[in-house]
């Protein structure tokens, strides 16, 4: 394409936009990491509060630590499978990354129907947790919109998310006692399998790994080794953490301290599903724009302790079964906050320290935020079993607390909190570019590049 400047002179330009699709319907280019993010997690929020009832069907003892060992062992291999499938995007494509983690949570979802021992549910829950498809998600939302649209797909990536959580709570709450385990496993696996043929369709699947090629990184070694990062690492384990203990203790606190179905458990994940996406649309954005990233965090992370230091004292039986999940809903509008607030401090990292190194500290915080998923629900949960229901809610503010006290110690509070927060976002901008994109015109990304051809010329 080319592009007449104000001088009558026509100059080229590169295009950005991602080539077209053959299908009819308006597909926006992230739309396979959106898809895929939201199979994956409709697996898990289908699985999660289902578990402790399919296993004590089957007569097993210490539901709750075999419920811990089933969800640590597949976000283990979460933690472990983040860098191999960064590798296979890199090597391979994104997109070529993406479907064959979608082919892996085919298998493995599907499989956990034919499971019907703890020990071969935490094997096959393993192996799909190692195919979990979010960094090749998140890798390809980077790849195919421009600079400024970038956190349009993150809160669409978001939005995903709650997705799953949601369609796969109401799931288990309609169609459970129809269907059993095994059908509710089929369904996921079916979803899985949809979503790695849309993929699999996709024009920048059939391109591989061309064009993929990567800006020189540097600096990032250097960036692992700050008093930012360390902050940055360790809330990320202390905000998955707490994410994780609060879904597994709210499954087995329902089910076995108050006695509800399987049907009304799935309609309470519902509830907070609802509540994360209020958080990831409006609230949590207009607080960090009003207040700063610091500011929202220090205030996020002392909330997290009130809800957890309720539930671990004999109020949390005199609130009743609809008064916990009102406190768990006030514990998931903390933590959703301190989850976003955490993330941006990726970005700010990676242009202080690095040359183009913003991904690879991003990845490394996301392996810091599945290690605290994967370790918090047999350590809640064991607790749970060993030392009393209020246990894991004196672990998890312990953890908490020790986030803040290691902000204070590396000086990173007070200091940054009384910093002025950054200017808000050019939110205009970036509606205008999108109006500007969806007329059919240029990105100032594409404008920019095709400046720099012309100079060239």
């Amino acid at each position: 394409p080319t592009l007449r400047t104000m001088e009558g002179k026509q100059i080229a330009v590169a295009a950005t936009d991602p080539p077209r699709r053959r299908w009819a319907l308006p597909f926006p280019p992230e739309s396979p990491a959106l898809i895929c993010t939201f199979a994956d997690y409709l697996g898990l929020s289908i699985l999660t509060p289902s578990l402790p009832f399919f296993l004590a069907d089957l007569g097993v003892a210490d539901v709750e630590l075999w419920v811990g060992a089933v969800l640590s062992a597949q976000y283990v291999a979460i933690v472990l499978g983040n860098p191999a499938w960064g590798a296979v995007a890199d090597r391979f494509g994104v997109y070529r990354a993406l479907f064959w983690s979608m082919v892996g949570d085919t298998v493995f979802f599907a499989a956990t129907a034919a499971a019907r021992t703890p020990a071969a549910l935490i094997g096959i829950r393993f192996c799909a947790g190692g195919c979990s498809p979010l960094v090749p998600a998140l890798a390809l939302i980077f790849k195919v919109m421009p600079a400024q649209r970038v956190p349009v797909g993150i809160g669409r990536y978001s939005l995903a998310i709650c997705g799953g959580y949601a369609v796969g709570a109401a799931a288990v709450g309609a169609l459970y006692a129809a269907v059993g385990f095994a059908g509710s496993q089929l369904i996921t696996g079916g979803a899985a399998a949809a979503a790695a043929i849309f993929t699999g369709l996709d024009p920048g699947f059939r391109k591989g790994s061309a064009g993929d090629a990567r800006p020189q990184v540097s600096g990032v070694s250097a960036a692992l080794r700050t008093a930012h990062f360390a902050v940055y690492a360790t809330t990320q384990f202390a905000i998955g953490w707490s994410m994780n203990a609060a879904f597994a203790v709210l499954v087995v606190s329902l089910s076995g301290e108050f006695g509800w179905t399987v049907e009304q458990v799935g309609f309470s994940f519902l509830v907070v599903a609802g509540v994360l996406m209020v958080q990831f649309i409006w609230t949590v954005p207009t607080a960090v724009n009003l207040l700063g990233v610091e500011r929202v965090l220090a205030i996020s992370l002392l909330g997290l302790l009130v809800p957890a230091a309720v539930l671990a004292t004999p109020l949390r039986i005199a609130a009743g079964g609809v008064g916990f999940v009102g406190i768990i809903v006030v514990h998931f509008i903390f933590m959703t906050a301190a989850q976003l607030a955490a993330t941006s401090r990726a970005r700010t990292i990676g242009a202080r320290y690095t040359e183009n190194g913003t991904g690879a500290v991003t990845g490394v915080g996301r392996t810091f935020f599945a290690l605290g998923q994967a370790l918090s629900p047999a350590a809640s949960l064991g607790a749970y079993s060993r030392l009393g229901p209020g246990s894991p809610w004196i672990i998890h503010d312990a953890v908490i607390a020790a986030v803040i006290v290691l902000h204070v110690a590396l000086g990173i509070w007070p200091k940054e909190l009384r910093e002025a927060p950054p200017p808000t976002p050019a939110v205009a901008d970036v509606k205008a570019q999108h109006h500007q994109e969806s007329a059919g015109g240029l990105s100032p990304a594409a404008l920019e590049i095709g400046g720099r051809a012309a100079g060239k010329k």
